[in-house]
């Protein structure tokens, strides 16, 4: 039986990050921008629409859009953030910055990059496949193994070489 799930200072556990594991950058932004294009809020049913998504495929979307700062979640009804506006106004650089400093406090993010430093070299999968293991049981780790992978390329915190299997920290770009 795994461990019991790590809880954050926000009480949430590494297995509530979940959401990340199966959603895009583009797939949040499409949904902010949706969001904001109507105002600002509105109910999941008319972004729903607005979006040509069936509520159930756009569930992951907001759950993740939530857990990351992008949106608010009251009674069905969605509003972007103050954090939001600041995303969908920025250039390239800037809006990988913005998410590089929320993926950086998520905590399977945090842990697997508090490892990579200690250890001051690459970290195979299997290396950081365990370490997510024991606080997530494997049932979660690979999609978690992967989002980290995905998410830490795009904010440019780390690289991945599939050949080798291996992790690397990167010192972002300004």
């Amino acid at each position: 039986m795994p461990n019991s799930p790590q809880v954050n200072e926000g009480g949430k556990s590494l297995a509530d990050m979940h959401p990340i594991a199966k959603v895009s950058v583009g797939q949040i932004l499409g949904l902010v921008e949706a969001i904001d294009e109507v105002g600002g809020s509105a109910d999941v049913a008319t972004i729903s629409q607005e979006v040509e998504m069936d509520i159930d495929r756009l569930g992951p979307i907001i759950d993740a859009a939530e857990l990351l700062g992008f949106v608010k979640v009251s009674e069905g009804d969605l509003t972007i953030t103050d954090l939001s506006r600041k995303v969908l106004h920025a250039g390239v650089r800037e809006r990988k910055k913005i998410i590089r400093d929320i993926i950086d406090d998520v905590p399977i993010f945090k842990e697997v990059m508090a490892m990579a430093r200690a250890a001051g070299r690459p970290l195979s999968r299997d290396e950081v496949l365990g370490a997510i293991a024991a606080q997530v049981g494997t049932h979660n780790a690979a999609d978690l193994f992967n989002a980290l992978v995905y998410w830490g390329r795009y904010t440019e915190l780390v690289s991945y070489d599939s050949e080798s299997e291996e992790l690397t920290l990167r010192a972002p770009s300004p």
